[in-house]
């Protein structure tokens, strides 16, 4: 890259899921809307995006993420009610096997497990025999949170990607999120490392007008520096497959590195 331009990294989750306390219809229709223009954006822009769905086998959304045709990745989203603290080995071991194995049979591709409102994963050994090799942790609602969150991105044998800022964001500031986007992205060019923005559908359903633009402006910019070479646009899955396939290589400077 010419002028010492680097390559940076950028990973897109998206959960899919309304909380357990906000199962209404109308709200489902809702989400089922703004899941349908989230896939129609990344797809139209050739975006991969790691999409969380509690089931990956009975989720609704399964078949129109993968018919995309973007490279997305199916993630299972891990939650408290089945691997939260009080659930227990055995309980987890079930739950990997209908999320995971179960998936997997019916031929759908799935190693990640992204954690909504569950700390940590003590267990990771279940993980590792359910072949998972990705760990999302929760995502955050601050960027500066998520920049000084400690990273270790290797832990007995499952990747784990720096931790993903939340969008959008709680507060109205549109603008300035929108600004905050870009900059994270060029900070991540810059030290060639990565920026991970967590798209929340289910915070999309309540929040106005403008949380979808600013999401859609924010895939424009990254699909913009995508073409010029510059940024690498991956799954969860894809860097897991690298960062572990590499571990025993050379020491080198990783592009997995958080973009702090």
């Amino acid at each position: 890259m010419s002028g010492g331009q680097g390559t940076g990294t950028l990973l897109l989750s998206i959960d899919l899921e309304l909380g357990l306390n906000h199962q209404e219809p109308q709200l489902q229709r809702h989400l089922d809307e703004v899941r349908r223009q989230l896939i129609e954006s990344t797809r139209d822009l050739g975006l991969p995006a790691t999409w969380a769905v509690a089931d990956p086998t009975l989720s609704a959304a399964t078949d129109s993420i993968l018919a995309a045709g973007s490279g997305h990745e199916i993630a299972v989203l891990g939650e408290r009610a089945w691997l939260g603290p009080g659930c227990g080995r055995v309980r987890l071991g079930r739950e990997l096997t209908r999320r995971f194995d179960c998936a997997r049979r019916a031929g759908i591709s799935v190693s990640t497990l992204a954690l909504r409102g569950v700390e940590q994963l003590p267990d990771l050994d279940l993980l590792l025999d359910h072949g998972v090799t990705a760990l999302r942790g929760p995502a955050v609602d601050s960027l500066a949170a998520a920049r000084k969150s400690d990273h270790f991105p290797i832990r007995f044998g499952i990747w784990t990607p720096p931790v993903a800022w939340k969008l959008p964001p709680k507060a109205r500031w549109w603008t300035p999120a929108s600004w905050l986007i870009r900059r994270e992205i060029k900070r991540a060019i810059r030290r060639q490392a990565v920026a991970h923005l967590e798209i929340d559908a289910p915070r999309m359903v309540a929040a106005p007008e403008p949380a979808l633009a600013l999401i859609h402006s924010m895939l424009r910019y990254a699909a913009t520096k995508r073409d010029a070479g510059q940024l690498r646009v991956q799954t969860i899955g894809q860097c897991a497959a690298q960062a572990l396939a590499e571990r025993t290589a050379t020491p080198s400077r990783s592009i997995l590195r958080p973009a702090a």
